[in-house]
């Protein structure tokens, strides 16, 4: 029986297109910033580091800009890389209230100050929801506030210890399929969930039913 369900956040819940932060940073850098940054050494460190609460938003700043070919306003840098957040489908917040009230509900994200910023603004303009948080999950896991991040086994430890869980009552999805197999080799039951095929709302029932609840 699934106990404890435990969201990912951008891809899930949070609709995203990464395509839109690499093109507005071209534009906003005069750089190709393009994916395969991603593979590179030393912004993949930045990034990480970033994403584990381990520099400021003014050190990730001031690399883009140093990578950059003319000289820009932050706020230019931080739109462009705010610019994959796209919004939120308004069911999933009835779908959350709903699962609530059978299950214990944790967020787990790999994330960051700017783009968690962001998320607050948008669901208070956009959507009255200035609780977001507190609202729909028992506990809300950032990664650059718990200074872990997926796919280290350290996060899923982490989680399991702090909040208390048993992993075999506990479902992860996400919408990597390396963040899921990280999860399950910690014991969790975790699925894969391809947001250009599914919609989270139609699928998550069928997620826990599959695995027994």
């Amino acid at each position: 029986m699934i106990e404890t369900v435990i969201f990912d956040f951008g891809g899930v819940l949070l609709d995203l297109d990464f395509n839109r932060t690499f093109s507005e940073l071209a534009a906003v850098t005069g750089v190709d910033f393009d994916p395969s940054l991603i593979h590179d050494q030393a912004f993949t460190t930045i990034y990480h580091n970033y994403e584990k609460g381990l520099i400021t938003d003014e050190v990730l700043l001031w690399n883009i800009q140093r990578l950059s070919q003319r000289s820009q306003d932050p706020r230019l840098i931080v739109q462009a890389w705010n610019a994959m957040l796209l919004g939120w489908d308004a069911e999933r917040f009835g779908m959350l209230e709903v699962l609530r009230q059978r299950y214990q509900l944790l967020l787990l994200s790999n994330t960051n100050h700017l783009h968690i910023q962001w998320v607050r603004r948008n669901l208070k303009v956009g959507h009255g929801i200035t609780d977001f948080e507190e609202r729909f999950f028992d506990k809300v896991y950032y990664s650059y506030e718990i200074h872990h991040r997926k796919p280290d086994a350290s996060v899923y430890d982490y989680v399991t210890r702090d909040a208390g869980l048993n992993p075999a009552t506990t479902l992860f999805i996400d919408d990597s399929p390396v963040n899921v197999e990280a999860a399950r080799k910690c014991g969790w039951h975790a699925v894969l969930h391809d947001p250009h095929q599914q919609d989270i709302t139609e699928a998550i029932d069928g997620y826990i039913m599959g695995c027994g609840a």
